[in-house]
């Protein structure tokens, strides 16, 4: 299983929210790349990028910073405000391996078959908050059920999935196992788990899933020391510490 170091950009800096929301900012290092070192020097495979910015106003406000974080030679997976096949393009020529769509799953789902079709790094980027999908940076919800969303988009011929839960991101308090392991058996993508990892026994669990889980997207943990990345990244593979 891939451990995916998160690093959120919001004002230039790498950063961490709770719950998704803005007035609950910790700025964890004022240079996104030095942060993507950081991970790296860790051993980090994959860093997963969220353009805070971007998400808010609908178009990225950060692929410079991006840009350089996959210029380090690490795989970048990355998303938020990503709402036009023109910035697709954009990012994949900035280097990223993967672009992951969230409001345009349920805005623009043309684009995203659209851009399916161009490319095989899409990621569906479902957050959700008590089981409904939550959208435009997760301020606005809606009717739309994760399951019923996920198979709307594996038809429109998404590859990946990345979940996440609102109520656990940025909390520490653990992951939402059920949701994950439900999402395993009733759907036959990849999946990408975010939010709540708090410990190395959330590490485990997901791994237990079996290969279907693919990753799991890692932050305030890492940021506050609970949890160190190469700990984490052994244990993802399987290894016993």
């Amino acid at each position: 299983m891939i451990i995916f170091p998160a690093i959120d950009i919001l004002d230039g800096k790498a950063v961490r929210l709770r719950q998704g929301r803005l007035d609950a900012v910790t700025v964890y290092n004022p240079d996104p790349v030095d942060q993507a070192r950081r991970w790296i020097d860790q051993g980090a495979e994959w860093i997963h990028v969220v353009d805070l910015d971007g998400a808010v106003v609908g178009e990225p406000k950060n692929i410079g910073i991006v840009h350089n974080i996959a210029a380090l030679g690490v795989p970048v997976q990355t998303g938020g405000g990503i709402r036009r096949m023109q910035t697709i393009d954009r990012m994949f020529e900035a280097g990223v391996r993967r672009v992951v769509l969230g409001t345009a799953l349920v805005r623009e789902p043309e684009l995203v078959a659209d851009a399916c079709e161009r490319y095989a790094g899409i990621v569906a980027g479902v957050d959700a908050r008590d089981g409904k999908v939550a959208i435009d940076g997760w301020r606005e919800g809606t009717d739309h059920g994760v399951l019923e969303l996920v198979r709307d988009l594996e038809l429109l011929g998404v590859r990946r999935l990345a979940y996440t839960d609102i109520s656990k991101d940025g909390m520490q308090a653990g992951i939402n196992y059920g949701a994950y392991r439900a999402l395993v058996s009733q759907v036959d993508i990849p999946i990408i788990a975010s939010g709540g990892v708090s410990a190395l026994d959330d590490i485990r669990d997901l791994t237990s899933l079996g290969e279907q889980l693919e990753g799991v997207i890692v932050g305030r943990a890492l940021y506050e020391n609970t949890l160190a990345l190469p700990d984490a990244i052994r244990v993802g593979r399987g290894e016993e510490l």
